[in-house]
């Protein structure tokens, strides 16, 4: 399923759950896999100014402080590295993101394994009430092709095998680009996957039982007719119910259908010059402890054999309209 996995750590001295997780992976598929560490530049005007590991003392990145920081990481996970596939450790000065990007086209990634900042995860645990993914993902998620994998707090099973995965479904262009992902991940793990769309209920006081009743079956329809090329031959079913916050029951279906991974479509759009990743995405990263695959617009991404987007596929998002029928009728 994949030959070159990426794994992108902001820590040293470990463990880092992305780490293990990408070398978990690479070992069950008998891909190669490299570590991407970024020394963030201390000073805007000089790249190869940072900060040391420890002490956050300035520092020029030299050729002496890099090899540091690789017997750093060897040494934090040597257990990992005796039975791991073949790897390599790459040391990089920069934003984070874009050198994250750059070394991604260097190794022909097709997997990109990041978590959320350090600090946040420390800090915070892996619920946190507030706050969102760090910019070092969002800029890797809004710009890469390959599929990007968030590792929140636990790393991937010893044996990493996905038997069940869970897609959100919002009817958008970047959903198809997860669909069709998650219908090739799913032949190739012979997993079972669960589509969850969520209704939007609006708040109006008259929306009776009968409104929410017509406007599930109309989802239920169109999850149906919106599924059916990418899953051919895959086990799957489908679930949908009313709520406010899309992530909130993301998480609660993943946990009612013992999901072991989740796949999203991460919705980035251009505004004025900056990219943004989708809301959902954003909280997902950090509230759910399963790990989150996502995929970006299917115009950005590879074509994967029988997941791959038809040519009919719409290029813009077609959202469901809840109570249509009553808005109808007022006008």
């Amino acid at each position: 399923m994949f030959t070159s996995i990426l794994a992108a750590t902001d820590r040293v001295t470990g463990p880092d759950p992305v780490i293990i997780s990408a070398a978990r992976m690479a070992s069950a598929l008998g891909a190669s896999w490299s570590i991407v560490h970024v020394l963030a530049s201390a000073s805007p005007d000089n790249h190869e100014r940072v900060r040391h590991f420890r002490t956050g003392q300035e520092l020029d990145a030299t050729a002496r402080y890099r090899s540091e920081i690789r017997r750093q990481l060897r040494r934090a996970y040597s257990d990992l590295f005796a039975w791991s596939t073949p790897f390599e450790i790459r040391i990089d000065t920069g934003i984070p993101w874009k050198e994250i990007d750059r070394q991604a086209s260097l190794l022909a990634a097709d997997l990109i394994i990041m978590g959320p900042h350090t600090d946040a995860r420390d800090k915070r645990g892996p619920l946190p009430v507030q706050g969102r993914i760090g910019s070092t993902v969002k800029g890797v998620i809004t710009r890469q092709r390959c599929p990007v994998l968030m590792i929140n707090q636990h790393p991937c099973h010893p044996k990493p095998v996905f038997k069940r995965l869970l897609v959100g479904l919002d009817f958008s262009a970047s959903c198809e680009s997860a669909l069709g992902f998650a219908g090739d991940l799913a032949r190739f793990y012979e997993a079972h996957i669960d589509l969850f769309h969520m209704l939007p209920i609006p708040p109006y006081p008259k929306y009776a039982r009968d409104d929410y009743d017509a406007d599930r079956d109309n989802a239920l329809d169109k999850m149906a007719l919106f599924s059916r090329p990418y899953l051919d031959g895959v086990s799957h079913s489908v679930h949908c119910w009313g709520g406010a916050i899309p992530y909130q029951e993301l998480c609660k279906c993943a946990a009612n259908c013992q999901t072991d991974a989740i796949v999203i479509g991460s919705h980035t759009k251009e505004n004025q010059g900056k990219w943004y990743a989708g809301s959902t995405v954003e909280k997902m990263g950090l509230r759910t402890t399963s790990p989150v695959f996502v995929l970006t617009h299917s115009s950005a991404l590879p074509r994967w054999g029988k997941g791959r987007i038809p040519k009919t596929a719409s290029a813009t998002d077609h959202q469901i309209h809840v109570f249509e029928k009553k808005q109808a009728e007022m006008t």
